[in-house]
């Protein structure tokens, strides 16, 4: 019976991780021929993922954070058919010090299995050594149930093979692997580790791990419906959000109680089986902790910080049906919160600028190119004898800098009469500034095709430029 299954594997994942064998390959299996085409396998024993730029562990915190992240979405059959394929992707991020590494679990494991969450039947395992794929398709099996992949239905993926890379700087330590409930990690013989502490080698590495993830829900392929956030005081949907609260008397919220407040204001619903269904939402006080500890804010064990007058907390909710995910972002308004904005103004910029720091070295090479406005502190910040503003974004200091001169130009006197040209052979008006007049021209000078460098002069966006050697 012709079922054309094809389970491809652009599988999961990454960890800080060295893979004693790295590989790359996405397999097609066909349970109507029982064959199997791979692409090209290589092998390396190169690290995939260095970790070695987030330094050393330390005695305080040995912990490093992995977070497998994967899709399932499954086959679609019909008449005891498949026909369409189920497919696995995903990724696994691993957390040191505060850096965070995502690689292709192709790369970190050197075999990848996917099972039934029962353990009933191994449905895809592809083995990076001998370059082959097993399926227990079989022929179909009412009284089995799962073997091809179902929506709705929890599967488990095995990544056997795992290796860690931490550098020389970490040799001979142990670490910590803080994991979801739903991962489990052991040795090659399948031994759990003691409280999932591993040892590091002579190199800062530690290999031929094996990890387990649990209760992958298999997404329904034929559901596309998005889910949304609505408001229960209004019942409208909303994309953005407002919510209003008040601080306690000595000025502070708590997260849990905020966190309480947002998600009985929005909720998240999806259309499934033409009824609205709702949605978990996934965000968690800690998230929102760490969102308000990005921002700046600081909160203490208890859960307590000092309110803003306004800040922003982000809900976000997946479906467990299709894996849709939908992000709110919530405006939180505390009418007797601290007042935490700098005071801005907005300013027009003259000439193409770049953003500096605070020792007026050029940041990233981004740019505010010339007759845009841009928000910026009230007055200007002097560096090696340079005037600057800040930029101000959403009322908080960027530490991010912009030469004045962009903005309010420099005042310059003209040593001889000069005319004011729109391009290199035209002028821009019969006007001549005579020898003498101060005028104030704008960033750097512009070279036109004639060779010639020119100044541009006028708080406008005409072509109106002077000779730089007029001046």
């Amino acid at each position: 019976m012709k079922k054309n299954l094809r389970i491809v594997s652009i599988a999961a994942a990454a960890l800080l991780a060295v893979a004693p064998v790295a590989a790359s390959a996405v397999s097609t299996v066909s349970a109507a021929d029982a064959t199997t085409t791979t692409t090209a396998t290589t092998t390396t024993n190169k690290p995939t993922v260095d970790l070695t730029g987030a330094g050393a562990v330390t005695n305080a915190d040995k912990t490093v954070t992995v977070t497998p992240n994967f899709t399932l979405t499954a086959a679609v059959a019909k008449d005891k058919n498949v026909i369409a394929s189920a497919t696995l992707q995903g990724t696994i991020t691993a957390s040191l010090n505060g850096t965070s590494v995502t690689a292709n679990v192709i790369d970190a494991a050197k075999d990848v299995t996917l099972k039934s969450n029962t353990g009933y039947t191994t449905i895809y395992k592809y083995d990076t050594d001998k370059g082959t794929t097993e399926n227990n398709l079989g022929k179909w099996n009412e009284a089995a149930g799962d073997v091809y992949v179902k929506a709705g239905n929890d599967y488990q993926v095995k990544l056997t093979g795992v290796g860690f890379s931490f550098g020389s700087a970490n040799a001979n330590k142990e670490v910590s692997l803080k994991l979801p409930a739903n991962v489990t990690v052991t040795d090659a013989a399948g031994t759990p580790f003691k409280e999932n502490k591993v040892k590091l080698d002579q190199y800062g590495n530690i290999t031929n791990l094996t990890f387990t993830v649990k209760s992958i829900k298999a997404y329904d392929a034929t559901n596309t419906s998005a889910v949304q956030f609505y408001n229960t005081n209004s019942g409208l949907i909303e994309s953005k959000a407002t919510y209003i609260t008040l601080a306690d008397n000595d000025g502070n919220l708590n997260v849990n109680t905020l966190f309480d407040g947002l998600k009985k204001q929005y909720k998240a619903v999806q259309l499934q089986n033409g009824e609205l269904k709702d949605v978990d939402v996934t965000t968690t006080a800690a998230d929102l902790t760490a969102e308000l500890e990005k921002a700046g804010i600081k909160v203490n064990a208890a859960g307590d910080f000092e309110a803003p007058a306004s800040f922003t907390a982000t809900l976000t909710a997946k479906s467990t049906v299709n894996g849709k995910v939908a992000t709110l972002p919530v405006t939180v308004t505390v009418p007797n919160g601290k007042v935490t904005t700098v005071p801005s103004q907005s300013k027009t910029i003259m000439h193409n600028a770049y953003f500096y720091d605070k020792d007026a070295k050029r940041v990233g090479t981004d740019k505010v190119t010339r007759y845009n406005t841009v928000t910026v502190a009230m007055s200007t910040t002097t560096i090696n004898g340079k005037a600057y503003y800040e930029v101000i974004e959403n009322g908080k200091a960027t530490g991010k800098f912009i030469n004045a001169d962009n903005i309010d130009g420099t005042k310059r006197t003209l040593k001889h009469n000069a005319y004011v040209y729109k391009s290199s052979k035209k002028r821009a008006n019969k006007v001549t500034l005579k020898k003498g007049t101060v005028v104030t021209t704008y960033g750097g000078s512009y070279t036109f095709k004639n060779g010639k460098q020119y100044y541009k002069i006028g708080n406008n966006t005409e072509k109106t430029y002077v000779k730089v050697s007029n001046f």
